[in-house]
Parts: structure tokens; C-alpha cells; sequence
């Protein structure tokens, strides 16, 4: 990793390589797209904003070109706005000596955004977007030989349908904080070993942002989400759980830091978010959101 991070900064077009690389890989694997942002993270936090900035365009400017000869420019645009341009502006908030804590802030109250306009686009044209989702899971759900009535699959699929809204800020304010870390942790392999971490693992959002989010969390669940209100507070709830989760992580690595424990703890814990999803990334997000009371990290004592 360090050698990518060390090539991208090479210069202007080793970068835009690196970018546009990265980004063509993730039409094979998906998680390449975040080490795609992270270039452009990286540029900016190490080469400035306005660097960053050339670079995004610049990259912009090839990927909307290779998106239109190949007939997909909405994938191509999705890059541009959703990904390499908050990051850029993200990772600009970051090198201007915020900290990552209220950096990590802004993405959440960007994304609480992007829930609410979300669920105002799903209600504005929910007989598209439910006919969207019916043609491209309909036919698969058939072939799985589900023991079910036409009427009850499409119920199925609707609800399928309002949950993509739900969880599609989430998503996006996972997306952009995972590059923007990769591109802190690149920018530590290079000129501080071991900075991020340490940096991560006081990773705090504070009690008024904590009862905040608490508050809006429990009126996701009184408030049905059939309607706008309540798909909106439950994509806004969604947004804030992903937050702590961050926050609930950096307390286990300073668990294990502190503690000197192995890192396999840390490799179980992310297996166990994989298998046990959601459970175990609410227990961590939970703890995340209650850490800014009990501050777990000041009691955990070295060995």
C-alpha cells in the first residue's frame, strides 16, 4: 500500500493513472472504487486542495469520456459527484486542520441530507422506481422457487425497494469516510508510521451530537417508514448508526492497543460484523454512541 501511495504522488499523471485505474478495477470488484477516491483524498491532504482539485477534473474529464464511448456515463457521473468530489472536499476540511472527528461530522450531516432528499424522490416517484426494482428482481426471485403469489413477491420487492432508499445515505457517507481513511492511513505510511491509528483511535462525535442522534434514532422507531417522514428520520437514523460504528471501532483498537492485545481480536471482530450483520453492527455502533458518556477509553487500563 505504500507503494501505491508513494507512485500516486509521484506526480500529476500518476496520479490521475492511479485514480482512473483504480476506478476502471472497480468494475470487477466494487472496493477498488474506494481506493479510487482515496488518490484524490491523498493528493489533496499531502499536495493541497487546489492539487487535488486538478486532479479530480482532470480525472473527471477521462472517466466521463471512457463512460460515453462505452454507453455508461450515469456510472461515470455517479464517480465524479458522489465519490471523487466529496472526498476531495472532505479531505480539503481534514488538511485544513480540522480534526478527523468533525470532519467525519460534516460527512454524516451531508449524507442526513442526501437520506432526506432521498426519500422526497422515492415519494415523488415511487411508481417508477418500484417498476425499476419489480423488472430486476421480479424475474430473480421467480427463478428461486419461492413458495410464494405474484402479489405476495411484488410486496416483497417493494419493501426490498424502500429499504435501498433507506440505506442509501448510509452507504454513501460509509463510501466517502472509508476513502478519506485509506487516504489518511497512505499519508501516515509515508511521513508519520503509526499516526493514523493513533489518530482514529480518538475518533469522538461528543454527548450534544450523541443526543442528537439518539433522539432522531428512537423516532425512526415510533414513526412508520410507508410515508415521507418516517423514511426519512429512518434514512437519517441509518446515516448516524454508520458514524458510530466508526466510533465504536476506534474504541475496540484502543482497547487493543491499550491492552497489547493480538491483532487477530480486531481480524475476529470484523469477521463476527460480517457474519452476525446487523446485530453485531449495532452492538458496535451502540457502543460507539453510548462511549460519549461512559468514555470506555479513559477507563480501559494498560497491562
Amino acid at each position: 500500500m505504500q507503494a501505491i501511495a508513494a507512485f500516486a504522488l509521484r506526480g500529476r499523471n500518476q496520479a490521475i493513472l492511479s485514480v482512473i485505474g483504480f476506478a476502471t478495477l472497480a468494475i470487477f470488484f466494487a472496493p477498488f472504487g474506494l481506493f479510487s477516491a482515496a488518490v484524490i483524498g491523498l493528493v489533496t491532504l499531502v499536495k493541497g486542495s487546489a492539487q487535488g482539485l486538478v486532479i479530480t477534473v482532470i480525472a473527471s474529464v477521462f472517466m466521463l469520456g471512457i463512460s460515453s464511448l462505452t454507453g455508461q456515463m450515469v456510472l461515470g457521473l455517479e464517480y465524479v459527484i458522489f465519490y471523487w468530489l466529496p472526498v476531495w472536499f472532505l479531505a480539503r476540511l481534514l488538511a485544513s486542520h480540522y480534526s478527523l472527528s468533525l470532519v467525519v461530522m460534516v460527512a454524516a450531516i451531508v449524507g442526513m441530507l442526501a437520506a432526506v432528499v432521498l426519500a422526497t424522490m422515492y415519494v415523488s416517484y415511487e411508481a417508477q422506481w418500484n417498476k425499476v426494482v419489480l423488472d430486476n428482481l421480479l424475474p430473480l426471485l421467480k427463478d428461486s422457487n419461492l413458495a410464494k403469489t405474484q402479489q405476495e413477491l411484488e410486496s416483497i420487492i417493494y419493501d426490498i425497494g424502500r429499504q435501498i432508499i433507506s440505506f442509501g445515505a448510509a452507504y454513501w457517507v460509509l463510501s466517502m469516510s472509508a476513502s478519506l481513511f485509506i487516504a489518511r492511513w497512505w499519508q501516515s505510511l509515508l511521513y508519520h508510521p503509526g499516526g493514523f491509528g493513533e489518530e482514529y483511535r480518538k475518533l469522538r462525535f461528543g454527548i450534544i451530537f450523541s443526543v442528537i442522534a439518539l433522539a432522531i434514532v428512537l423516532l425512526a422507531m415510533l414513526i412508520p417508514a410507508n410515508a415521507l417522514p418516517g423514511l426519512a428520520v429512518k434514512g437519517i437514523a441509518i446515516t448516524l448508526l454508520v458514524v458510530f460504528l466508526f466510533q465504536g471501532l476506534a474504541v475496540a483498537h484502543h482497547v487493543v492497543a491499550v491492552r497489547k492485545l493480538r491483532a487477530i481480536w480486531l481480524f475476529m471482530l470484523y469477521v463476527a460484523m460480517m457474519v452476525f450483520m446487523p446485530y453485531e453492527i449495532l452492538l458496535i455502533a451502540l457502543v460507539g454512541l453510548t462511549d460519549n458518556w461512559a468514555n470506555y477509553r479513559l477507563r480501559t487500563k494498560p497491562v
